[in-house]
Formats: structure tokens, C-alpha cells, sequence
């Protein structure tokens, strides 16, 4: 009853409001989209700071890129290349993860095949791993294993709002977070 009084469509659990903002910033996409694009990163720390999408064009442009098939195997790789970087011999002219990525390997590879995956994800989650793989002085390249299981706990929460997690099992060191189990969303729209 609340997740219809929010808007919430009862079948994906997505916000209507946030297809249709959608829809409106990828009609008037020249825009709405080319600002999306200049103000990436501030649009990104306003939608993983909880904005909803259809706050604006902007952001539900950013958030169609965002959880867009391209981007999302883009980033799957990304993780990937990460866990790989991790394991070798550190260069000269290379940032290199840290090796407590080593650990949390089962839970970064969970999430390349969940972004893989036709389920849909919210752009907060996703924005929460480009964030993840962007930045350099994030826990994935100066923090420690702890901290980094808490934000890929975090993450996949994010983009599968309302998927229970153990996000304080993810705190305890030397500790990798739980699997969530797969919820499977039925992507039929109701008219």
C-alpha cells in the first residue's frame, strides 16, 4: 500500500515518476543530456546522496546512462580489470588497487555479473560503483578491506533498493558481506 501511495510501480518496484522523468529528458535528450555528461560527477554524488531521478531532467538523464546496458557492462568489466590489476606486481606508472580487493573478490565479481545481469538496477547503486572504480583515493586504492566490503555492501543495496543485505556483517574485518539472495523482477508494465 505505501510502495503505491510513493508511486512506486507494485510489479518492479521503480518509481513511475522516475520512468517518466526519464522519458522527458531522453525526448529533449540535447540538453538534458549534454549537461548530464558536463555535470557527471556532481550528478552522480547528488543520486548515490539518495536524489531521486526525476528531480530533474538532468539527473534522469544521468540515470538513463547510468543503467544503461553499455555503461553497466562497462563498469562489470571495470571491476574485473580491477580484481586483475590487484593481483599483479605494482608499476611505476599505474595506480594499482590495493590488495584487500583480493579479499572481497567473490563480492566485486557478484556484482559484475548482477550489472551483466537484465535486471533492472537503480542509478544510485551504479553511481556507487563508477564512484568505486573512479576513485583513487576511495577505499578500493587507499582504504582498508573493512571499508571496502561496507561500500560493496552498500552498492549492491543501492541498486537493488529494498534487497536485504547484512550491511553490518560487512563492517566485521575480514569479512566479506553476504550474498543477497536473487529477487527476480518481473519487467512487464501495468498500463
Amino acid at each position: 500500500m505505501v510502495a503505491k501511495q510513493a508511486g512506486v510501480h507494485p510489479r518492479s518496484g521503480f518509481d513511475s515518476a522516475y520512468e517518466r522523468a526519464v522519458g522527458r529528458a531522453l525526448a529533449r535528450h540535447g540538453i538534458a543530456g549534454a549537461l548530464a555528461r558536463v555535470r557527471a560527477l556532481s550528478l552522480d554524488r547528488a543520486l548515490i546522496a539518495g536524489s531521486s531521478p526525476a528531480a530533474s531532467d538532468q539527473l534522469a538523464a544521468r540515470a538513463a546512462v547510468l543503467t544503461s546496458r553499455r555503461f553497466r557492462t562497462s563498469l562489470a568489466d571495470g571491476l574485473e580489470r580491477m580484481l586483475q590489476a590487484a593481483a599483479q606486481e605494482p608499476g611505476r606508472l599505474r595506480l594499482r588497487p590495493c590488495r584487500h580487493v583480493l579479499v572481497n573478490a567473490s563480492t566485486l565479481l557478484g556484482l559484475a555479473e548482477l550489472l551483466r545481469s537484465a535486471a533492472p538496477l537503480y542509478a544510485s547503486g551504479v553511481a556507487l560503483v563508477h564512484r568505486l572504480l573512479t576513485d583513487g583515493t576511495g577505499p578500493a586504492y587507499a582504504g582498508d578491506g573493512a571499508e571496502l566490503a561496507h561500500l560493496l555492501a552498500e552498492a549492491r543495496a543501492a541498486m537493488r533498493a529494498g534487497e536485504a543485505i547484512d550491511i553490518a556483517a560487512a563492517r566485521r574485518p575480514g569479512s566479506s558481506p553476504p550474498r543477497a539472495p536473487q529477487i527476480g523482477f518481473d519487467p512487464v508494465q501495468e498500463p
